[in-house]
């Protein structure tokens, strides 16, 4: 029997704008490395559910964590994680997933700071969802720290004639 604890997930993840802002969620950190704050900015999404398509994942993902509801449109990132980094010599030892970031039009709903439903109520680990103004984005903890200047170029002209960029969560 296979370990879930093994297997690399898959995740995805939302990128929404709107008026020169970005849609991202303040996150508690779970694994914390030395020097890094106990909370960051990451965009809205999660772990792909067995039967789930992408485009329905990001859909749930969005309307779990933020109130919103969209649209999902072209693939704009991959990122790979591997926890503790450099990894363990036991392979079996480390978390590691691959996030597909989609560019998505919001459709409806309303603001408001979801909830991870893995988690307890009174443990959870969104603190806050907010739309964050690309001209300002340096001034926020946003994680992986190359995510900002992606979502600064991609906020102006919405990802249009870009290449899917490939993101170093591992710095």
């Amino acid at each position: 029997m296979i370990d879930r604890k093994e297997l690399v997930k898959l995740r995805v993840s939302a990128v929404c704008y709107q008026n020169a802002h970005v849609l991202m969620v303040k996150h508690k950190s779970l694994m914390r490395r030395e020097g890094s704050s106990d909370s960051y900015w990451i965009l809205p999404g999660g772990v792909l559910e067995k039967g789930e398509t992408l485009e329905e994942g990001v859909k749930r993902e969005l309307l779990e964590e933020t109130g919103y509801e969209c649209t999902v449109g072209k693939l704009v990132f991959v990122k790979e994680f591997l926890y503790p980094f450099p990894p363990a010599e036991n392979k079996g030892s480390f978390y590691h997933s691959v996030t597909l970031g989609y560019y998505c039009d919001i459709t409806g709903g309303k603001l408001q700071t979801g909830y991870d439903p893995e988690f307890p109520k009174d443990n959870q680990l969104i603190l806050e969802t907010n739309w964050l103004p690309l001209a300002e984005l340096a001034q926020f903890d946003i994680y992986p720290p190359d995510l900002a200047e992606l979502l600064r170029q991609g906020g102006y002209n919405h990802f249009e004639n870009a290449e899917v960029q490939v993101l170093d969560s591992n710095h």
